[in-house]
């Protein structure tokens, strides 16, 4: 059973070829970072990569010399209204390939963690992660979790017991939504310092959930957050009158 692309020739190419070219030339713009620490977990958005793109690879560059056997990737649900955490439980396909979810039978816990094959369907969130995940860390297994409405701090308290060293954790969510350049900044520039100031607080991001799950996990296991890149889709597309936010940020041990 394989869940297929919903938003390849959308939100990124649906040539493996021209995928992979981008990614690549992305990768190659992106500058290198000097993590202070050994990477764990990462935010990057989930906008179509000809906007945010470049935000994401300079995250994911930090992938190019690691090694990971396992990506826990949470992301927000878009399109469908639930209670919990849905787990994938199909392999996902994108151009290119397969990625191979991991065995999640033992993770479904009532009320947390669900079996909802609907909130995956046809979200973008963690799909877009997948192809940038595939050209940097190769193989891996995936357990890929959209959230609905979730209890924070109880779902990092179960997730916690299932992250060993070889695991990485995915964020995926943008910032602000469709306002004005100079707004989108001040608002974004808030949120960046409540996320790295482990302030919850009201976060101006869509992925919110998921990314106050990582600050609950990043307090409990010693994790400290680096921001790597900000930009919003005036600074990547030019109009400047609505735009998007997106961050690259790192949690390292």
């Amino acid at each position: 059973m394989v869940r297929p692309p919903a938003v390849a020739g959308m939100f990124y190419p649906k040539n493996p070829e021209e995928l992979k070219k981008q990614i690549d030339g992305f990768l190659q713009q992106a500058e290198e970072y000097p993590l202070r620490g050994k990477l764990k977990a990462l935010i990057v958005p989930h906008a179509g990569y000809i906007y945010s793109g470049i935000v994401a690879a300079q995250g994911y560059k930090l992938l190019e010399s690691k090694t990971f056997k396992k990506v826990l990737l949470l992301g927000p649900s878009h399109y469908q209204n639930f209670y919990g955490a849905a787990i994938g439980e199909e392999d996902f396909l994108t151009p290119l390939g397969i990625v191979k979810v991991g065995e999640t039978s033992s993770w479904k816990k009532e009320n947390l963690l669900v079996s909802f094959p609907e909130a995956h369907a046809a979200e973008h969130s963690l799909e877009v992660q997948l192809p940038f995940l595939q050209e940097t860390l190769g193989e891996f297994e995936l357990y890929a979790l959209v959230l609905g409405t979730v209890n924070e701090e109880k779902l990092a308290k179960y997730l916690s017991a299932k992250i060993d060293q070889d695991t990485l954790v995915i964020i995926s969510s943008d910032l602000s939504h469709y306002l004005e350049y100079g707004r989108a900044v001040l608002k974004d520039n808030d949120t960046i310092s409540k996320i790295l100031n482990f302030d919850p607080g009201s976060l101006d991001a869509c992925g919110k959930a998921a990314i106050k799950v990582l600050m609950h996990l990043a307090e409990t296991k010693g994790w400290q957050p680096q921001l790597i890149d900000y930009r919003n889709s005036g600074d990547t597309s030019g109009d400047k009158s609505r735009v998007v936010g997106y961050a690259s940020i790192a949690y390292v041990e």
